[in-house]
């Protein structure tokens, strides 16, 4: 168990001190651990299943034996550039076998690996190298020009002779319990990204907890379908690896819902981690037969964004699933989960509750005063206990705002105030209510709305912003701009805003629609009226359809049946038949809807690349309509070729890693 002490690393110092006790509300059951760091627990599953399959991409894979070698090299490698203990080494690396062979490595030298996701713009990419305080820097030939210039970079593929000539019997212990494991950059309401860190105990807890709550050992396996970057991402790689089971990597580089099924069906996987938007897809609107082939998957985990239950009812009842939901809830600065609630086709509720602590977690619903509330009443929820991290790098005014040492019944210590509106029931059960900021969920990647109004401020052209969300139905969430803009304003609003956003913010953090206003509406304290802010009202399909003759045409019907797929999916029609799907706000969760909407309303299953190769409503629906050279057997359409082939790679290599 952790001891009262402290853990201090550059740019952080806190306190450490006991998790709360047993029987107390809101404390999650106190349990021993068998081992506080993911490498001494690596290491003898190793040495137990050496020639086991720990780690495969297709047809590359690494055995336990190969797996810690290739980890022991690389950490040599980083040693010898000086990379130990309380060191941070950013990796900047596609999600392949080489991937986890460096967090491996990085962990076995001392040091905290931070993930850092390639399709990043490059300012983003610097900006994150740089406030971490990495000297060492891992990539690809490939991603050596999008690093800060001044880095040690560690190229895997252009040195992977002098790797695999390192020696890779093993290495001392070198990282303590108390010592960070991971960074993870977050989005910051001052404009900018914080880092969080969190410690090899607190990560330990976390996974002792998962892999007991999901019952794993060596049968099991995970196909890893969130970024590197992502903080639900981490336990997902090591879970299996701590049984003996075999960890999954994808061998397709975007969101392809049917590739995912495939692959679940072919490895047998088990458990699946994800946020609701990308399991959705999976099942439903699926294409016959899909249900069966998911049939091996025990458990789907899902977090970061609310859990529309009665979408997953077709699949939690279907006569061939035999698996269970777990909603899991926990914000990155606390190790990713702190409480998480447990339901089948029987037991089921909605709105699905946050559930209770997980071990060695304490939780804590107090009112403006701070002060414990009775159950039913709403407060903020506070979170101590062995999953609350170190906090953030280099950003002590914002640590000394969220991570403050309190005194409630049940537990004196250190904890993170969440910002979430909850409420605990009579038998000590979560239910969530929201935020008390303007803090948003897209696809499960936390948003400050400050962050891309600052990106907006910076314009020449832009004197004020606000972002907010908007959904309409059941189509995806979608961040919306209102701006201000400057009388000097000559930048086409949309197209050009796009393009200067991507080069400042990740694809999740550009708004779907931007609106210009005379003024942004003020609340009787000078403050944006939020609540007052006018709807952008979705364009009526009768505004975009092309022009066609009296009599109906096959394609003026295939358009009239994409603009409704569109409106659907996106809670607005494009601006034209020739706008992009993507720059309408369309994400590749999206299209993964829109293929299936395809699906159900023609009988036509088009591949992935064809939708990306036609992204408009004009291009689909005339693909729709040919009538030579129509559908294959099975109703699948011939793949795209020539310029078509090229500009939908160009733009898959955009989208890379959608399915987050």
């Amino acid at each position: 168990m952790q001891q009262a002490g402290s853990v201090r690393m550059e740019g952080l110092s806190v306190d450490v001190v006991d998790a709360a006790g047993p029987g107390e509300a809101g404390a999650g059951p106190r349990r021993d651990m068998a081992w506080e760091t993911v490498t001494s627990a690596f290491a003898r599953q190793a040495r137990a299943t050496p020639n086991r399959t720990a780690v495969r991409r297709g047809d590359v894979l690494l055995t336990y034996a190969g797996l810690d070698a290739a980890a022991n090299r690389l950490a040599r490698q980083l040693m010898g550039q000086g990379v130990g203990r309380g060191d941070r080494v950013a990796l900047l690396l596609p999600r392949d076998v080489d991937a986890v062979v460096a967090i491996l490595g990085v962990l076995r030298a001392g040091a905290a690996y931070v993930p850092v996701d390639m399709s990043y713009p490059e300012a983003r990419i610097h900006f994150i190298v740089g406030d971490c305080g990495c000297r060492v820097a891992i990539t690809t030939s490939a991603g050596l020009s999008r690093l800060p210039p001044g880095i040690v970079s560690l190229a895997l593929d252009a040195q992977a002779q002098a790797i695999a000539e390192t020696p890779g019997d093993a290495l001392p212990a070198v990282a303590g319990a108390d010592d960070p494991i991971y960074v993870i950059y977050t989005s910051g309401s001052t404009g900018l990204p914080k880092g969080a860190a969190v410690t090899h105990r607190s990560f330990a807890n976390l996974l002792q907890w998962y892999i007991r709550t999901l019952g794993l050992d060596g049968g099991d396996s995970t196909l890893l379908v969130s970024a590197l970057g992502f903080d639900l991402t981490q336990k997902n790689i090591y879970a299996p690896l701590l049984v003996g089971g075999t960890l999954y990597l994808p061998d397709f580089d975007v969101f392809d819902p049917e590739a995912i099924v495939a692959t679940v069906e072919s490895r047998s996987v088990t458990f699946l981690n994800c946020t609701p938007s990308t399991f959705l897809p999976l099942v439903e609107g699926a294409a016959a037969g899909r249900m069966e082939r998911l049939a091996s998957l025990r458990w789907a985990v899902l977090g970061g964004e609310p859990i529309p239950i009665r979408r997953l009812l077709p699949w939690l009842g279907h006569p061939a699933c035999r698996g269970q939901i777990l909603n899991s809830y926990g914000p990155t600065e606390c190790t990713d989960i702190c409480a998480a609630w447990a339901m089948g086709a029987a037991n089921w509720e909605d709105p699905v509750p946050l559930g209770r602590p997980v071990d060695n977690v304490f939780l804590a619903v107090l009112d403006e005063m701070r002060r414990p509330v009775a159950p039913g009443v709403e407060g903020e929820l506070w979170i101590g206990g062995l999953g609350v991290g170190l906090g953030y790098l280099g950003r002590p005014e914002l640590n000394a705002e969220r991570f403050m040492t309190l005194r409630v019944p049940g537990h004196e210590g250190r904890m993170y105030r969440t910002g979430d509106r909850v409420s605990w029931r009579a038998d000590g059960v979560l239910d969530f209510f929201g935020r008390l900021d303007h803090q948003i969920k897209i696809r499960g990647h936390r948003v400050e709305p400050g962050e891309i109004e600052a990106a907006l401020c910076s314009h020449a052209d832009i004197r004020e912003a606000c972002v907010a969300v908007r959904r309409d139905g059941d189509a995806e969430p979608r961040l919306v701009a209102w701006l201000v803009m400057r009388q000097t304003a000559t930048m086409p609003l949309e197209a050009g805003l796009r393009r200067y956003l991507a080069e400042r913010l990740p694809e999740h953090m550009i708004p779907a629609a931007f609106a210009a206003l005379p003024a942004l509406p003020l609340s009787p304290n000078g403050k944006i009226d939020r609540q007052a802010l006018p709807d952008i009202v979705a364009r009526s399909p009768d505004a975009v359809r092309s022009p066609h003759g009296d009599g109906a045409s096959d394609g003026h019907d295939m358009e009239s049946l994409v603009l409704g797929v569109w409106r659907d999916v996106l809670g607005q029609v494009p601006a034209s038949p020739d706008q992009n799907f993507f720059d309408a706000g369309g994400t590749s969760i999206g299209l993964a809807r829109v293929q299936a909407a395809i699906r159900e309303r023609t009988g036509r299953d088009l591949p992935v690349v064809e939708l990306f190769a036609h992204p408009t409503v004009a291009s689909l629906a005339r693909l729709l309509g040919q009538k030579a050279g129509g559908p294959t057997a099975g109703g699948r359409v011939t793949p795209a070729s020539g310029n078509r082939q090229a500009e939908a790679l160009r733009r898959m290599a955009q989208v890379r890693g959608g399915g987050r």
